[in-house]
């Protein structure tokens, strides 16, 4: 519902929050105001607002430089970003849309054009967010790899893949990640995934993590934070890694190996550049956050997904995963 939506308005002019002010409140909206960059940065911490508005002119900063500076310090990928313009500028359009920029409002203020716009943009993200969300699930149950997901230390969930790797009875409670990963070897490895897991870094890979228990094994672990789709979230990625395990396993053991080593990529002729993107929309990451990553802009990374989708006949990208990955026949009778 509309009165549970917050609104950031990054606006120092007085007279242009007031107006915004009288139309969304008369909405239902909630509204909150920032005036700087570091009030934005510490009302995005605060509050996490669902969506934000910001005037052109940011003191010493336009609109665009602003989202760049959010996108790289607190930004929500998935958190609706508008502008508002004085006059229609088709260039200026243009850069904004490559850069991420959702829509703009322009000059003066038309009640009925502004809340339509929201109204179009909320809908739109409440539907990425369900399809992102599906899509993780899918994917967190039917990975060959081990997953985790925790809030700080505390593991919440685990997929099949690694209760398989580690053993564990899935009727019994999880142990906490010091009673998993040691990093007594290496200090400097447990410091960089501390770092991590308190969110000073968005993402990381922390390689050669020995595992503790039964299976003893040497383990790479890409730990990625998945606020899109569970709140305030990390996935931990258990890669084992396999110089080792074809002298550790026997009997099911080197069965289950042997599958997993035919379900490794499929030759579908992808470029490298189509094999990355591929890669990380396996993570459900949205096509937003993918041109960030990877610097180039949304309507490249669309062009990718279509090529890839084309070259391996299917009709979405999470089929094209199942296929190229040998996951294609569980994803469907998920």
């Amino acid at each position: 519902m509309q009165r549970d939506k917050l609104i950031l308005l990054n606006m120092p002019d007085d007279d242009l929050f007031r107006q915004f002010c009288s139309i969304l409140k008369t909405h239902k909206y909630r509204v909150t105001r920032a005036v700087t960059i570091q009030a934005a940065v510490q009302k995005i911490i605060e509050y996490s607002p669902d969506l934000i508005i910001c005037s052109h002119n940011f003191l010493d900063y336009d609109a665009y430089q602003t989202y760049n500076l959010l996108r790289r310090t607190t930004l929500n990928c998935v958190t609706p970003y508008v502008v508002v313009v004085d006059n229609y500028d088709s260039d200026e359009i243009m850069m904004g849309l490559e850069l991420g920029v959702d829509n703009f409002i322009f000059t003066p203020l038309n009640e009925k054009r502004i809340v339509t716009k929201l109204k179009l943009l909320f809908e739109k993200i409440d539907k990425l967010k369900a399809f992102e969300r599906s899509t993780f699930e899918k994917l967190f149950v039917t990975s060959p790899i081990g997953m985790l997901v925790c809030e700080t230390d505390r593991i919440e969930r685990a997929n099949p893949a690694f209760y398989q790797t580690m053993g564990f009875d899935k009727n019994l409670s999880l142990p906490g990640l010091k009673e998993i990963f040691d990093f007594s070897e290496f200090p400097e490895q447990q410091k960089q995934f501390c770092r991590c897991l308190k969110g000073l870094t968005n993402d990381c890979t922390v390689s050669d993590v020995q595992l503790k228990g039964g299976n003893e094994y040497r383990t790479n672990l890409y730990i990625s934070n998945i606020s899109n789709f569970v709140v305030n979230r990390l996935l931990i990625q258990v890669e084992v890694r396999l110089d080792q395990t074809a002298n550790s396993f026997s009997g099911n053991d080197q069965k289950v190996l042997s599958e997993t080593k035919q379900e490794q990529p499929a030759d579908f002729e992808l470029t490298s550049r189509e094999y990355d993107i591929l890669k990380i929309s396996g993570k459900g990451t949205p096509i937003k956050l993918i041109a960030a990553e990877l610097g180039i802009s949304q309507r490249t990374v669309e062009k990718h997904r279509s090529n890839i989708m084309r070259k391996t006949d299917s009709m979405n990208i999470i089929e094209a995963i199942g296929k190229v990955y040998g996951m294609s026949q569980k994803l469907q009778d998920t």
